[in-house]
C-alpha cells in the first residue's frame, strides 16, 4: 500500500544516474546552503574587491538578506519583482553589487542598463541557466530542485572562487537530520511508516538551524556523494516536460493566471490569483486534495510585494511525477478554476 500526496519537501532518492554532469566543473564551490554561499562570495568581495554596498530585489527571501547582514557591506533592496516591468534605480557604481534573481525560472531582469556593478545571478530556481549566465558571478541553493537534503554553491565562469571554509559538527548534523527526514518521508510514501508528523517535525527543525552562523561550512560529504549520484540535467529536463505537459491541461482564468516562461524553464506552477481570499480557498482545497502548494516568499514588506505574497501560489509538477500524476493534478487545479 502507498501513500499518495505531491509537492512539499522531497523524500529521499536512492537513483544512481551515470549520465555525465558539468555541476562539477572546477569553477563551482559548494556549500552547506544557497545562504552560506552568498555570505563566502560577500566576504570574499569585499576583502578582495572593496565591495561597498549590495542591492536585494524588494521581493526576495528575506531569510537569506538577514543572514548577510552580519558582513561589513551596506545592504539595500531595489524595488522589484516578478511582475514589475519597469527597470529599478540603482546606484550604479563600481564597488556595488547586484542581486539579480531568476524568479522561478520565469522571469530575470535584463541588467544591460548596469555598466559599472558587480552582478550576481541568483539561479536556484533555473540551475540549469548556469552555463548560459552573463553575470560575474552565481550562486544558488541546490536543494529546491534537486532532491538533495541541503546544499548551496557560487560559480564564476571568469575565475575559480576560493575559499578555505570547512566543515562542522553542528552543520553535518543538520544534514543528517534533513537526510534522515527524506528517507522517512519516502518510507511513508511507499507506506512502510506510519508517523507521518516525526519526519515533518525534523523537517521543519532542520529548517529553523538553517539560519545559524553554524551553518556556514563547506557542503557535508555525505551530501556531496548525495549530489554526487545524481543527474541535474536528466532530473530538471523531466520537471520541465512535466511543466509543458500539465500546462497543456490546466484550464484559462480570468481570475487565477499562471505565469510562465518563453523558455520552458519553469519550476513549477506559479498562480496569481486575483485576490487573498481566493489565493486562500484556492490552497485550501489542494491540500485537501492532498496538493501541497507553497508561497514564495511569506513575510514581504513593501505593499506591493505583500499584495502580491498574499496572491501567489506555487505547485510542484517536478520530476517525481508520472504522466497519471500530472493528469491527476491538472485535474484537481481545473475543478477549482471551473467553480470559481
Amino acid at each position: 500500500m502507498t501513500n499518495k500526496e505531491y509537492g512539499s519537501d522531497f523524500h529521499y532518492f536512492n537513483e544512481t544516474h551515470t549520465s555525465k554532469t558539468s555541476f562539477f566543473d572546477e569553477n563551482f564551490s559548494f556549500f552547506f546552503s544557497g545562504r552560506v554561499a552568498l555570505y563566502n562570495l560577500l566576504e570574499s568581495g569585499i576583502n578582495k574587491y572593496g565591495w561597498k554596498k549590495v542591492g536585494f530585489p524588494s521581493y526576495y527571501c528575506h531569510e537569506v538578506v538577514e543572514y548577510c547582514k552580519k558582513l561589513p557591506i551596506e545592504v539595500e533592496y531595489y524595488s522589484y519583482n516578478p511582475l514589475s516591468d519597469r527597470l529599478p534605480d540603482w546606484d550604479d557604481a563600481i564597488e556595488n553589487v547586484f542581486i539579480n534573481v531568476d524568479f522561478f525560472g520565469i522571469k530575470k531582469l535584463d541588467t544591460d542598463f548596469l555598466k559599472n556593478s558587480i552582478i550576481i545571478d541568483d539561479l536556484t530556481h533555473n540551475l540549469l541557466s548556469v552555463s548560459k549566465s552573463e553575470a560575474h558571478y552565481c550562486f544558488g541553493s541546490l536543494r529546491k530542485q534537486l532532491p538533495i537534503a541541503t546544499g548551496g554553491f557560487v560559480y564564476s565562469k571568469n575565475e575559480n572562487f576560493e575559499n578555505n571554509i570547512h566543515s562542522n559538527e553542528f552543520a553535518n548534523n543538520i544534514a543528517l537530520k534533513k537526510l534522515a527526514a527524506m528517507f522517512l518521508k519516502s518510507e511513508y510514501l511507499k507506506g512502510l511508516f506510519s508517523q507521518k508528523d516525526v519526519y515533518r517535525i525534523m523537517f521543519s527543525e532542520a529548517e529553523e538551524n538553517f539560519q545559524s552562523y553554524d551553518t556556514n561550512a563547506k557542503l557535508p560529504e555525505i551530501i556531496y556523494t548525495q549530489l554526487s549520484a545524481l543527474s541535474p540535467e536528466e532530473l530538471i529536463s523531466k520537471t520541465y516536460k512535466n511543466i509543458q505537459s500539465i500546462k497543456k491541461l490546466i484550464f484559462p482564468s480570468d481570475k487565477i493566471s499562471l505565469l510562465q516562461s518563453s523558455e520552458n524553464t519553469e519550476m513549477g506552477l506559479v498562480f496569481i490569483c486575483e485576490n487573498n481570499d481566493l489565493r486562500n480557498q484556492f490552497k485550501s482545497y489542494l491540500i485537501e486534495n492532498k496538493i501541497f502548494p507553497a508561497i514564495l516568499w511569506p513575510e514581504q514588506f513593501n505593499i506591493s510585494e505583500i499584495d502580491l505574497q498574499n496572491r501567489i501560489l506555487f505547485i510542484h509538477a517536478d520530476f517525481r511525477y508520472q504522466n497519471t500524476d500530472i493528469e491527476f493534478i491538472a485535474n484537481v487545479i481545473n475543478k477549482f478554476i471551473e467553480n470559481v
